[in-house]
């Protein structure tokens, strides 16, 4: 099996470099993937390298189907391909652009946020995405008393407790439930054996979860902290993907899944398996696109994050 998987891996090397392919994946999908990727990381990592992908034929996108739009977004010039185009995030599906407007009309005047884990539609109703990591400092930068925010609740009252701004939520169930699996009792007895570990958790885990962790930040900043952190060992609340990941770059230390049934299967249903046959075939159906009637849209809302943070916009980098 593990001789299938490596002659498998050669084969993508061998595609890609035939294909001219830009490979990049997200922290959650499977370690053998990661291991054929040009890129692992991050919504926002992603984001930014989406942006770069000039002088390259195609991209393939190991991912869940929003982020893919995002990539489709910032490179249009560019192919994308998902291998598995039905990789759908469930936390997207809770706000719809339907319910962005209504929600407008009950509030009129207040800004809307929208995560980047929503749909390219959803993205075209709001006023300016943010990430996990960028969500309170997006907030802030709109000067504003009430903003209008989703799909994620906990990140909501992440941000809510961060800023002291009424977040009122696009819609109050919406949840990755992934991060709804941690709870403090687990924690607890994982810090009984490991009484010196740093606990990091995602702003998507219930707040009393957020509580006990010395760090909550993106998936991101999570390996940021591993890598360059003297402590030896970490209890990680995010996706599993992410613990086999630091597990494998930091031998040396003790990487602990917070839960290790935290699986999200909707990432998993990328394999290397897809990814040859997107190299391979390059079917249409794996193509990823974005009505053209949207993506000025989405790329004033990137824009307006990056102004935002102060940092280039990669929206401009994709023209």
């Amino acid at each position: 099996m593990e001789g299938e998987l490596v002659d498998l891996q050669k084969r993508i090397l061998e595609l890609k470099k035939k294909r001219n392919a830009l490979i990049i994946a997200h922290n959650y999908q499977l370690l053998e993937i990661q291991k054929v990727a040009d890129f692992v990381g991050d919504s926002l990592q992603l984001a930014v390298k989406s942006s770069e992908a000039k002088g390259y034929d195609l991209v393939v996108f190991c991912g869940v189907k929003f982020m893919a739009e995002m990539a489709a977004v910032l490179s249009p010039e560019i192919p994308v391909y998902i291998p598995a185009p039905e990789a759908l995030c469930p936390l997207a599906s809770f706000v719809t652009a339907d319910k962005v407007q209504a929600m407008k009309q009950e509030h009129p005047g207040a800004p809307v946020v929208v995560y980047v884990n929503t749909t390219a539609e959803t993205k075209s109703s709001c006023d300016i995405v943010c990430t996990s990591s960028t969500a309170v400092e997006i907030v802030e930068s709109l000067g504003v008393d009430k903003v209008l925010f989703g799909p994620d609740k906990n990140l909501a009252e992440y941000v809510r407790r961060q800023t002291g701004i009424e977040i009122v939520d696009i819609e109050p169930k919406g949840h990755c439930y992934v991060h709804r699996m941690f709870d403090v009792a687990q924690i607890a007895l994982l810090k009984e054996e490991y009484p010196d570990a740093v606990v990091l958790a995602h702003p998507e885990c219930h707040p009393e979860v957020q509580d006990v962790a010395d760090y909550v930040i993106s998936t991101g900043k999570m390996a940021k902290i591993v890598e360059k952190s003297t402590s030896k060992t970490f209890i990680i609340a995010t996706e599993v993907g992410l613990v086999e990941q630091l597990q494998d770059k930091h031998p040396d230390k003790i990487i602990l899944p917070a839960y290790d049934g935290a699986i999200c299967i909707q990432m998993k249903k990328n394999s290397l398996e897809k990814v040859a046959e997107v190299l391979e075939d390059l079917p249409e159906r794996n193509l990823v696109t974005v009505p053209a009637h949207m993506v000025g849209h989405i790329r004033e809302t990137i824009e307006r994050m990056y102004q935002a943070l102060g940092r280039p916009s990669i929206a401009r980098t994709a023209n």
